[in-house]
This record gives structure tokens, sequence and C-alpha cells, in this order.
């Protein structure tokens, strides 16, 4: 029995020596914590959360199991929860990391639960798995000895191997709704959510579901309590995502302090080892019983440190002065009544696959803060997305009822999401500058019909076309357009397509894909600076003969035997190009709809 209490003992000290990173890192008391080889099934203890203000309180556990494998090279206890509410409540979304302890010593955090299940059954993960999580190598142990145990002292000095398990990240959760209701999940990590509409918030549920993240409308940052800046464990925590005009906060609770070094949650918030996050203290408002999962609303407190790791076993903080980065996200909104401006201005963490959904939220919500848009309506908009050390991309366009926020939400979350997750390099964004003016009449309109009013043309011509289009609750029209052909055109039959912007550049990238593929950084923000005003009608002429693009290089109008001879011996990916003359004519409509019409090209044809 000796022997099985030194290795116990042994392994917890290897692993735990993790901990204490760095030179100035203070000496692990190993006496904390309890190796899982000791954990035993029946064993009792008590766990520590905060569900009201900033008081900690006690609820009791008793170990049903401890899991083997559990995920890969983890092991997971099992516990049922009992005290505080928790028997009517079950486990609550924002307890993940509420630390628990058998015999005064921490044995892990709550961090799993069952969905739907009839009892408080949570996931414990060991504290030994979590304490493997930093930011530094080779981790080390520093300071005097922790104290003899089992009749073996730890040296201090000792160094200690990275295990790579410990650094390998587990990906990211999957989202609430697609487990079932037999697999123990990561308990769902509510983000607190302010100054959002109902809109806006729905829609950014879907971006944050991957994540294991649900927002939930809670209050905003309360900068002046005094005690909300308290830090241990069982105190709320809170990684800041959006603060500002509106805010945005993931809440949970904190684990474990050694020295600046901050432990929560139990489990991972993106997965993505590396990060650089806003910590803040928060504080508990009321807990909220469900049976599709309670859940804890609260609010962030004051900033004070950086979220620095993120791993399947949860996650590192450093306390102290130094600020995480953020990016400034400014919005101005008139009307639709009476012209009221209204300005928003909100500061957004830096995340490489969340960050653009987050702007389009804050973007999203300002166009209907303090009304639903018109039911009829035109949003004249103009993003402005800085990539840094480039020059602004700006996108000035029109978005039509009945979902003029969510196509503006779309321009940004599109432009700020392909930058920041560009495959070439890591690309910052450095500011976002959206401005709308609401208008309460839809400019939309519908191309019904369309007809030649001659279909042979001379070489150098022109050929005219009515259209009919139908404005939105209005009486349709007719518009008369000339469509040039140019003088070098061969006789013969083509096609012209009569259209409006986005049936448009759907049938360049059909055409002409090779336009729109990026091989570089500035080739992506070309493409993305690419922007053809909505209210213009596109009239789409075929041209004569096909060519071939190398890579983003165009040869159109080749020779049969030509593009063979390319095709066959470029090294490069090759592709097709189907070249069409473009013209277009400002209509003062958002065109729907397509036609497609057919002339001759005829040398001998009436002049114009």
């Amino acid at each position: 029995m000796r022997t099985r209490t030194v290795c116990l003992v042994l392994g917890l000290t290897l692993v735990l020596a993790a901990a204490a990173a760095g030179a100035d890192a203070p000496p692990l008391d190993l006496k904390r914590y309890m190796p899982l080889g000791e954990v035993k099934p029946d064993m009792t203890g008590v766990g520590k959360t905060t569900l009201r203000g900033t008081s900690i309180v006690e609820f009791q556990v008793r170990v049903l199991a401890v899991l083997k494998k559990f995920g890969p090279k983890r092991d997971l206890i099992v516990v049922q929860c009992s005290g505080a509410g928790l028997e009517e409540s079950g486990v609550i979304a924002g307890m993940s990391g509420s630390p628990v302890y058998i015999d005064g010593r921490l044995i892990g955090a709550v961090a799993y639960s069952f969905r739907w299940c009839k009892l408080p059954i949570a996931g414990v993960q060991p504290i030994e798995q979590m304490l493997r999580v930093t930011d530094a190598s080779p981790w080390k142990v520093a300071g005097p000895a922790a104290g003899r145990a089992a009749g073996r002292a730890w040296a201090a000095d000792e160094a200690v191997p990275v295990p790579a398990s410990a650094l390998a990240s587990a990906g990211l959760p999957a989202g609430w709704s697609e487990r079932g209701a037999c697999q123990m999940q990561p308990i769902q990590t509510p983000v607190m959510v302010s100054g959002v509409t109902s809109r806006a918030l729905d829609r950014l549920a879907e971006h944050l579901a991957p994540f294991g993240m649900v927002p939930m409308q809670g209050g905003g940052a309360e900068m002046e309590l005094p005690e909300v800046t308290r830090l241990e464990p069982g105190a709320p925590l809170a990684v800041g995502l959006v603060r500002g005009d509106i805010e945005m906060a993931v809440m949970g609770t904190v684990t474990e302090m050694v020295g600046d070094r901050l432990y929560g949650f139990g489990h991972s918030m993106f997965g993505e080892g590396e990060a650089d996050l806003p910590m803040m203290a928060g504080v508990a408002k009321v807990v909220i019983p469900s049976l599709s999962g309670s859940f804890r609303i609260g609010a962030a407190g004051k900033e004070v440190g950086r979220l620095v790791w993120d791993e399947a076993t949860g996650v590192l903080g450093r306390l102290g002065d130094q600020r995480a980065p953020t990016m400034p996200v400014t919005v101005r909104v008139t009307g639709p009544g009476r012209g009221v401006e209204r300005t928003f201005r909100c500061q957004v963490v830096r995340h490489r696959r969340l960050t653009g959904s987050l702007a389009a939220s804050v973007a999203g919500s300002a166009l209907t803060t303090y009304a639903d848009l018109p039911r009829d309506h035109t949003v004249a908009f103009r993003v402005r997305v800085k990539p840094e050390g480039r020059n602004p991309i700006v996108l000035d366009n029109l978005a039509v009822s009945p979902n003029g926020d969510i196509y503006v939400e779309a321009v940004v979350r599109n432009v700020v999401g392909l930058l920041m997750e560009n495959p070439f390099q890591n690309l910052l964004v450095e500011s976002v500058e959206v401005e709308a003016v609401v208008e309460p009449v839809s400019r939309m309109a519908e191309i019904e019909e369309t007809r030649l009013l001659r279909n042979a043309v001379r070489p150098g011509g022109t050929v005219p076309v009515e259209v009919q289009v139908r404005p939105w609750r209005q009486d349709p029209r007719w518009i008369q357009v000339a469509v040039p052909v140019p003088a070098d055109y061969p006789e013969g039959k083509y096609t012209v397509v009569l259209c409006g912007a986005d049936e448009a550049l759907r049938q360049e990238m059909r055409e002409a894909p090779a336009r729109f593929r990026a091989d570089d950084v500035d080739s992506l923000i070309e493409n993305l600076a690419y922007d053809e005003r909505r209210d213009q009608l596109f009239v789409r002429l075929e041209a004569p003969g096909k060519g071939i693009a190398v890579g983003r290089d165009e040869l159109p109008n080749l020779p049969e035997t030509m593009r063979s001879v390319l095709t066959g011996a470029a090294r490069r990916q090759v592709t097709g190009v189907v070249g069409s003359i473009v013209t277009r004519q400002p209509i003062g409509y958002v065109l729907q709809g397509s036609s497609k019409l057919e002339i001759t090209v005829d040398r001998q044809a009436p002049r114009d």
C-alpha cells in the first residue's frame, strides 16, 4: 500500500510541476491537491461557486465514478451534486470551473454535464490535467520544495519535460444541440450580452454554437462595485468579447490561483492554445432553472488581466496591468425617422474565427436598436475595413427589405472574417467603420420582361432593348437601354443577359473564376474591395471565342489549338474563361431576376 501511495504522489508531483513555470512563480503547494488515483467512488466533498452577487457558496458532491480515457489521454471524475438549490436547477451553465474539494484538497473543476439529466450529475476535470495548461516552456517548479510527501522530497529545481499531449488541443466542442442526451459534454458556456437586439442575438447564436457558447441577455459591465474585483476559487470569471455601447462577455468560474496565474472553466473556450483576450472579474445576478438547461445570468466587472492560453482541459489567465489588444468598431446610423443620427462605439477582441461575427453583430444591432427596420426599407451603407499596414477596403452600396440589417451584417462578417482567416499570413484588422442611412421605402424592383426593338446589328452599332421592371408596390415601367456591339465582333449570334448586380456577379464568377482566386494577401484584398453598385442595370453581351486563365492571368479569345497546347503545358492551375462585354446603366433600384435575349451581328444589317 505504501508503494502505491508513493506512485500516486510522484505522478501528481510530475504533473503539477508544470503549473509553476518561470523563475518568478511562487512555489506550488502540492498538499493542496489530491491525485486522481486517490479519488474513489462514494467519497464526499464540497464544491464552491457563485450564484448571486460575489458571495461564494458551497454545495456537496459525492463521487460516482472515475472514467479512464474519457478523452485522448484524459480522465474524468463523475460526481453527483446537492445543496445550493442544485437539486432543482441541475448543473448550471456558468458553473464551469467551480472547484471541487475532498478532505480539503482540490480534485478538479465542474466542467461537464448530461443534457436532460434528472439529477445534478457533473463531470469534474481533474486538477492535474488543468494545471498542465501553460503559456511557458519548458515547465519548471521554482522556489523551495513544496514539502515531503510519502517519504520523498520533490526537488524544486528539477526540470520537467513538456508532455506533447498537454499542448495538443482537442479541437472545438460541437454545438450543444448536436450532442445526444447520452453523452457527457462540456457545460454550455454562457455569453452575457447587453445592448444587442433580439434579431441580432438570434443570428449571433448561430455563429457561437460551434464553440459550445450560448448568448444570453444579461447586464452590462459593472465597473463601480468594489467587491467585484475579488478573485478566488469559486468566484465568477469573465472573458470579454465586446466592450462599449454593446457588451459581450463569456462567463465561467475561477478554479485555482497560483501567484499571477488563474485557472478556470475546466474545458476550452475555443480550444486553440495561445490566446490573448481581456480577462475580468464578474458578478452573478440570478440563476434561471430550465428543463433544457439552467443558466446563470451575470455581468463582467473590471478588467484584471489577460487570458493567455486555452486548451481542452481549461483556460489560463495572467493577472496584471497588461491588457489584451482590441479592435475599434464604430457604427453611425441615420433615420429612418426625422433624420436622427445615432453612433455606437465598441471595442471587439481580435480572434481569428470570431471577430468578423462579433463586429457584424454590432453593426446589425445598431440598425435595429430603437425599433425594427420599417417593413419596407432601404439601407444605404458604407463599410470601411482597415487591414494593418494596407489601404482600407471601402464598400459603398445598398441593402433592401425585408432584411437589410442581415445584408449589412454579412458584408462586415465576410470582409473581416476573410481577412483574419486568410491562409497567406497573419493579418490584423485595425478598425471597422459602418455608416448607414435607413430610408422607409424599398428600392427593390423585379425584371419582368424584355424585348428587342431590333435583333440584327452591324459591328460597331447598338441594339435597342426595352426592359420592364416592377418596383416594389408600384406599377411596372419600361426602360430603354442600348446594347453596344464592338466594331471587331465577327458575324454570328450572341446572347445578351440583362440583370441586376447580384446576378451579374454570379455570372462573372461562373465565366471567369480565376478573377476571384486569391494567390496572396494583396490579391485577396483586391477581391474583397471589388464592389458593384446594386442600383444598376447590367447588360452582359457574350464575347466571341473562348480563352483560358493560367493562375489569375487571363488569355481570352484563343484559337482552339492554342488552348489545347497551353492547357497541356501549363504547370499552374488552368481554368476556362468565357468573356462578356459589360455595360452598366444606373437605374435607382436594386434589381432582382434576369432576362436573356439573342442578337445577330450581321455586316449587312440596317444601319442604326
